[in-house]
């Protein structure tokens, strides 16, 4: 496949040199000569010193027949018009890097179809919803985010003295948009999957995977009365766009969180941001000044500055004195090794995140998102409902003939809403939609879809 990439970047470089290793032809746009120099040398991929907001650059490529542009620069709105322009002249798909929350919000405008965005991905407020999990979690089943962090999966095993077992799932009083979308049942000799329906009961031991709206999924430990991991303390390390996701999330949750920045303008703007939280301005590297906020005594250290280096520094500096859970932000895998040395398991790299929903989007064509559930016997996506889709407008009833018995619409998201789909409900072009099923099915999903 032909790509073209806007931004030379850490996330630009690591996403092309990716891609050019397993065969694609990559072309990357920066405006800067030194970071395409860099590229050049460790990469086998084209470049193209300009702008990606000067339309001719862009005309002159299409000559190339790219399939894809991915624009991944650190500013929002030059991806957003770069994809806008790339889209008008011609080219197939556009994807844009969105850093900002505010621009994935979809319940006034809807930006990716203003500006003619095929995917918009908020790496940075994904990389927050998995610190986050890994914080409540850490021992949890599989977990996974989809439309920006606003749905949310987790896989749990009912506690064998659940009240509600034996019940029918249409029987329990689950939150709305929330749905059990699949049960692993253990027998004798085997595990038996099922894509459950209203009248299929849940029984003590079986795996459950469930699926919804991420204020919903909160009540998950309730519901099954399971432990709930609640951080009183957190001190997030580094003033970044991450940092200040993470600490949102955080405050939601009733936990108090200190930001160590050095940046005395950076700073401000979180101060302003953020006035729940204690921002301290102080060199984050400062051990002394660490000790003296009680670094000891946080329940949580989450290392979210711009510096691997430093992250991992940090990191090593918090295990050390004793700080229940840790979690830096990393992307050089090199690093790795080291950190579990130290007992530290859990680690968040922004560039993997992007670069696995690159290539997720790029193999699995209009399905995106994909994740394998039980040794691949079942697989979750998100799928973005195309233009020409051969289901939309078409009553979800009246579709049951069409599809598959193990496949199932979990839940749809339209404008910056999530609900579960009922019979009557329609399909439109721009819904992401939520589903699963058997491995099996994907080729005649890529069909309809």
């Amino acid at each position: 496949m032909d790509i073209v990439i806007l931004g030379a970047g850490s996330i630009g470089s690591h996403l092309a040199a990716t891609l050019s290793q397993e065969g694609h032809n990559v072309i990357v746009i920066d405006h800067a000569a030194k970071p395409l120099e860099r590229l050049s040398e460790s990469a086998d991929v084209a470049t193209r010193l300009g702008s990606g907001t000067d339309w001719r650059l862009l005309e002159e490529i299409l000559e190339y027949s790219p399939a894809l542009f991915i624009a991944v620069t650190n500013n929002d709105e030059t991806n957003l018009v770069a994809c806008s322009l790339a889209k008008n002249l011609g080219y197939p798909k556009t994807v844009a890097r969105i850093r900002q929350g505010f621009y994935l919000n979809r319940s006034r405008l809807d930006l990716a179809r203003l500006f003619f965005v095929d995917h918009l991905i908020g790496t940075e407020l994904i990389v927050a919803h998995d610190i986050l999990q890994h914080l409540h979690h850490p021992d949890a089943g599989k977990m996974e985010n989809f439309a920006h962090g606003s749905v949310q999966m987790r896989t749990l095993t009912v506690p064998p003295a659940w009240e509600q077992a034996d019940q029918k799932i249409v029987d329990l009083k689950l939150p709305q948009n929330l749905l059990i979308s699949l049960i692993r049942r253990a027998h004798s000799s085997h595990n038996e999957l099922i894509f459950p329906m209203g009248s299929d009961s849940l029984l003590p031991g079986d795996e459950v995977t469930v699926i919804g709206e991420t204020k919903a999924m909160a009540k998950i430990p309730e519901i099954f009365g399971v432990e709930r991991k609640t951080l009183k303390s957190a001190l997030i390390i580094g003033g970044s766009t991450i940092a200040l996701h993470t600490c949102k999330l955080l405050e939601e949750q009733g936990t108090h969180v200190k930001i160590l920045e050095s940046d005395e303008a950076v700073c401000r703007k979180l101060a302003e941001q953020l006035p729940h939280a204690t921002i301290l301005c102080h060199e984050i590297t400062d051990v002394h000044f660490l000790l003296g906020e009680k670094l000891a005594c946080t329940e949580a250290v989450i290392c979210a500055s711009s510096s691997h280096e430093t992250n991992v520094l940090m990191a090593a500096i918090a295990k050390q004195v004793g700080c229940p859970y840790v979690v830096p932000l990393v992307s050089e895998e090199g690093y790795l090794p080291f950190l579990h040395n130290l007992g530290i398991t859990t680690t968040v790299s922004e560039r993997v995140s992007i670069s696995n929903r690159i290539h997720a989007l790029i193999q699995a064509k209009p399905l995106f998102s994909i994740s394998s559930l039980y040794e691949d016997q079942a697989k979750i996506m998100e799928v973005k409902v195309s233009s020409d889709s051969q289901i939309a407008g078409i009553p979800l009833v009246d579709l049951r003939s069409q599809l598959p018995k193990d496949f199932l619409f979990a839940l749809i998201e339209n404008r910056g809403r999530v609900t579960i789909p009922k019979g009557n409900h329609i399909l439109a072009p721009g819904d992401s939609v939520i589903v699963l099923c058997d491995p099996k099915h994907l080729p005649e999903l890529e069909k309809i879809f």
